[in-house]
């Protein structure tokens, strides 16, 4: 039985640019699709914590005698139990998503640039590996240092409710990280005895903020495709 002789080097190299491109595309509509879902999961809890609040205080209302009766009887429980985990849920499970689709991108960043190392033989975390790895071998020339910086700091974030049930420590290492996270981001404070609050506004704000970060990253990565292209 005759077998066909290995195409020539280049050959070889061109096929693995080309397949590392149509990889690019569907990294980007995993991506899109993905955050898609944890929009709608998003919208889809807090319209339920709402709803359920608001029956809860209707259903309280024709009992309301007393200046001090929705002190000890409103449903607080909807947006200070309920509500934070399940907003600690969502920060966890986006930031997650975000380590995913790093790890892709930069896999076809390392397939396109014959790259000597992977990012995951770099120190550090996802995301720090990755902006390594990027810096080295891919010239991207966005997203701007200012979104890396706000991606680190939901990373943080992240790994405080992972690791220290989202109570934030004075002299804790990452503690810096998210004082400076909760000046400049909406709807995230820690109210009583270094234990984060997250509100509505913020997973908003994290969602379109990991959103837009990989915008620039896919628009970066068409631009790096296309550079190898034309050089052959």
């Amino acid at each position: 039985m005759q077998f066909l002789p290995s195409p020539p080097p280049h050959i070889t190299e061109n096929a693995h640019k080309r397949l590392a491109q149509e990889m690019g595309k569907t990294a980007r509509w995993l991506t899109t699709e993905n955050l898609g879902e944890l929009k709608h999961f998003l919208e889809t809890l807090e319209s339920f914590i709402a709803q359920e609040e608001r029956k809860e205080v209707e259903a309280l209302e024709p009992h309301a005698t007393g200046e001090d009766f929705w002190a000890y009887y409103y449903p607080y429980q909807w947006q200070q139990i309920i509500g934070s985990q399940l907003r600690k849920s969502f920060i966890v499970s986006l930031m997650s998503s975000a380590e995913f689709h790093l790890n892709l991108l930069c896999r076809d960043v390392a397939i396109i640039a014959k790259a000597s190392i992977t990012h995951e033989e770099l120190r550090g975390s996802t995301i720090a590996r990755a902006k390594k790895f990027l810096d080295a071998f891919s010239g991207f020339t966005a997203p701007p240092e200012a979104y890396w910086e706000m991606i680190a700091d939901i990373y943080t974030l992240r790994n405080s409710i992972v690791h220290n049930g989202a109570l934030v420590n004075t002299g804790d290492k990452n503690s810096k990280r998210i004082a400076a996270l909760m000046i400049r981001s909406p709807g995230i404070s820690n109210p009583s005895a270094g234990v984060l609050e997250i509100e509505p506004e913020f997973c908003k704000y994290a969602l379109e903020t990991v959103e837009n970060f990989f915008t620039k990253l896919h628009e970066q990565f068409v631009i790096f495709c296309l550079k190898y292209t034309e050089g052959g």
